[in-house]
């Protein structure tokens, strides 16, 4: 709890500091969230149903995966940023040498404040759009809740990624490729081909997650939020593995 506290304290100082620039990061992704949204209406101008999805069912899974993608943002977006370039100029030091976990001190050692506030215009638009679905309370708080599974594969595959650095030099863009793919994801999975379907539910279940709110309320989401329950544990477990065996690799520049 005192590390934590710190990590906010400090955080909240570089706001403070930087708030002139965070206000417009918060705007910024304030208006990418309405245009999506917005989307959605040009979507459904013509017709209330699409491949068996309404307006407001889409409005859930943007909504849905733009909680995730803050609440991934707000712990270790900061983090993930620098380790790539922490990884290849050897400066890793300061946290191997810590008697604390290297693989979560890579990570988790700033806040992303305005995140924070986008999180929290995003779980609001949620609970809003699942109120007007006829979602009840519970409902709505389990999927709320939710939030933290597509947010955790977000950051094992994020890991994953950076984590091969410590082998090939050249991957260094492969940071961008879990965002693209995530918001590649953030749609109904039943506008993609079969394959990709498969690919995207059952090995990198991107879609399984992005659609989890809609399979939830038609009744059909226990089975794959036990999938998920499972698979994360087991995937987070391999990237502990990379990680420790990353760190043999690992050459510092002192």
């Amino acid at each position: 709890m005192r590390k934590i506290k710190a990590i906010w304290r400090q955080s909240l100082a570089e706001f403070m500091i930087y708030r002139g620039t965070s206000i417009i990061t918060f705007l910024l992704a304030t208006v990418f969230l309405l245009i999506e949204l917005l989307a959605g209406q040009v979507y459904f101008s013509q017709r209330e149903n699409l491949a068996g999805w309404t307006a407001n069912r889409y409005y859930v899974m943007i909504s849905f995966m733009n909680s995730a993608t803050y609440l991934y943002n707000l712990f270790f977006i900061l983090g993930h940023e620098g380790l790539g370039e922490d990884i290849l100029e050897g400066n890793l030091d300061y946290l191997l040498v810590r008697p604390s976990s290297s693989y979560w001190l890579a990570v988790g050692r700033s806040l992303d404040i305005p995140s924070f506030f986008n999180l929290l215009l995003s779980l609001g638009l949620l609970a809003y759009y699942l109120t007007r679905e006829g979602a009840s309370f519970g409902q709505i708080m389990l999927i709320n809740c939710m939030v933290i599974l597509p947010a955790a594969l977000i950051f094992i595959l994020n890991q994953l990624c950076l984590t091969l650095l410590f082998w090939f030099e050249g991957l260094t863009a492969l940071g961008g490729i879990v965002e693209d793919l995530v918001s590649l994801a953030g749609r109904p999975k039943q506008i993609f081909p079969r394959v990709i379907q498969q690919l995207f539910t059952w090995i990198i279940p991107l879609l399984l997650v992005s659609n989890l709110p809609e399979d939830w309320l038609l009744g059909r989401g226990k089975s794959l939020l036990l999938y998920l329950l499972v698979f994360l544990p087991l995937l987070y477990w391999l990237s502990v593995k990379f990680w420790q065996r990353g760190i043999r690799h690992y050459s510092s520049a002192n």
